[in-house]
């Protein structure tokens, strides 16, 4: 679907365009798994041109600018990929009897990659939010709920407190009443914007609450939220682990070790003489 999207857009409108155009599209044909989340940077850095040659690819091409055309293809490659797609992408890929080692190899690649999407900047800023909030909520539909479950454990072991924003709208719902400005919201939202994801940032907004999402790519999300932590898990057409995600919630709970030991550390002090004193 892809590949046919973006070729009949250049046979249509060729006529149009220019040398570094065509450079671009090669970009976008070679990598369309990739392509269809970056931001114009990604696509015109590695080629040495400046971002402004992704908008005027896209007019040409009859979109308003670069983030139209993104959505249009993004909207047509995800279209047709579903569960069975993606893992039949991953096993066309790798060597029959190979799986564990393809996979490991894949994840290892995805990890390697990290520190180039994710500044320990962010986490810092991230950390000093949650140690700040009154609560923390967090939010995760699908297969997020299980780092939903273990970063909120591990804030619970911190002495921070957290809800959990999993299950059905309603449970959400009845889950965000008590929500006040001088809260924090944590959201993991991966391929597509989960169901009542905007409802909820809706409610940050009204009650003054900052929100930061956590995703593998860049989500077209209404309304905004204060802050996005991106970092792709692997090949988007195919079978896709939470190693990515699950580190880096791991790497932010070190981060809010080191930067508010007095916190987090005190109180796992008293729960390791706590847990002594149920297995005595």
């Amino acid at each position: 679907m892809w590949l046919v999207l973006i070729t009949d857009l250049v046979k249509a409108r060729g006529h149009r365009l220019t040398e570094t155009d065509r450079k671009l599209t090669a970009v976008l044909q070679s990598r369309p798994a990739e392509a269809a989340f970056w931001r114009a940077q990604e696509l015109t850095s590695p080629l040495g041109l400046h971002q402004s040659s992704a908008t005027r690819l896209a007019q040409r091409l009859g979109f308003s600018g670069y983030p139209e055309l993104r959505e249009t293809l993004r909207q047509d490659y995800l279209g047709s990929d579903g569960p069975s797609q993606r893992i039949r992408g991953h096993l066309d890929r790798s060597e029959e009897g190979h799986e564990l080692q393809e996979l490991v190899h894949g994840e290892i690649k995805a990890l390697e990659e990290l520190p180039r999407h994710v500044a320990q900047g962010d986490l810092d800023s991230l950390a000093a939010r949650i140690v700040a909030a009154d609560v923390v909520y967090l939010f995760g539909q699908g297969n997020s709920i299980v780092l939903v479950e273990q970063l909120a454990r591990r804030l619970n072991r911190f002495g921070i407190r957290s809800t959990q924003l999993i299950g059905s709208r309603r449970d959400v719902a009845e889950r965000i009443a008590p929500m006040r400005s001088g809260d924090a919201l944590l959201a993991f939202a991966f391929r597509r914007m989960p169901d009542s994801l905007s409802q909820v940032l809706e409610m940050t907004v009204k009650e003054d609450i900052h929100s930061t999402v956590l995703t593998d790519n860049l989500l077209t999300m209404r309304p905004d939220p204060d802050s996005i932590i991106a970092a792709p898990r692997g090949r988007s057409s195919e079978f896709l682990s939470l190693t990515v995600p699950m580190a880096i919630c791991n790497a932010l709970v070190l981060t809010i070790a080191r930067r508010h030991p007095d916190i987090a550390l005190g109180s796992l002090d008293r729960l390791g003489g706590i847990l002594e004193h149920f297995e005595a």
